[in-house]
């Protein structure tokens, strides 16, 4: 769906127009129920909207902080590190309570940890990442984060480029699976700020159903996935006289 499609089928649906639904109005309501809908659907674990963000790293002498960018939905996958300036690294999570030596110096830091895969951390604290590991370099886009990022903003909705497209590399657009029960979303929102409220459709009072369905949709995206189970003992599925259940 487009966001010209979007507008003209919210404004069948609540019987309006362009004056008296404006484009303005749809969109301030469409970005707000989008991003309701959108971290909802983290529920299907599916890295739907997961990518890659980039932050220079600077000499550790100077800093080990690195605040979070402000568009991160949630949930950090993976994080690597040019440490050294050549070599990318992936580090583990940690917290700070696994750890029972000072850290509040450079030289306490590099004392205990290192540039080496196992032995480089990093922990979260103030919306921040901090890093504990060896010295570490100056590297422009050094720091390569895998993290949920919200979807972008629609600006326009006389667009009429798919809002499922990705605008970048970096961003994402909306699950076209997603697009109906947002323009759901949105009609209920303007019917319940009316002076009146307008009394909703049988469907629109199902729209927390509909959401649950169209995020289901999107789970098991990759049929190929592994899963694999553990079978219990059979020592742990006898009963106490030896026999089996």
């Amino acid at each position: 769906m487009t966001p010209a499609q979007a507008s003209a089928y919210i404004r069948l649906k609540t019987r309006t127009n362009s004056t008296t639904f404006t484009d303005a109005d749809i969109l301030t309501l469409w970005n707000v129920v989008k991003n309701e809908v959108c971290q909802r659907a983290l529920e299907t674990d599916e890295d739907i909207f997961l990518v890659p963000t980039y932050m220079d790293l600077v000499a550790s002498t100077t800093t080990r902080e690195y605040p979070l960018n402000s568009n991160i939905l949630s949930r950090i996958k993976r994080v690597e590190a040019e440490l050294d300036g050549s070599n990318w690294l992936k580090l583990s999570n940690f917290d700070l309570t696994d750890h029972d030596k000072p850290v509040t110096t450079e030289a306490n830091i590099t004392y205990y940890f290192s540039n080496e895969e196992g032995n480089a951390f990093y922990d979260i604290m103030r919306k921040s990442i901090w890093i504990y590991s060896g010295t570490i370099s100056a590297v422009t886009d050094g720091l390569r984060i895998w993290v949920n990022t919200w979807p972008a903003d629609e600006t326009d909705m006389t667009d009429t480029t798919d809002m499922a497209v990705d605008p970048s590399s970096t961003t994402h657009g909306v699950p076209r699976e997603l697009h109906k029960v947002i323009a759901k979303g949105v009609i209920i929102e303007w019917k319940e700020s009316r002076e009146k409220p307008i009394p909703l459709t049988e469907s629109e009072v199902k729209w927390e159903f509909d959401l649950e369905k169209s995020i289901q949709t999107l789970k098991k995206a990759d049929y190929d996935r592994e899963i694999q189970g553990d079978l219990p003992d059979r020592d742990q599925i006898q009963g106490e006289d030896g026999s089996d259940y």
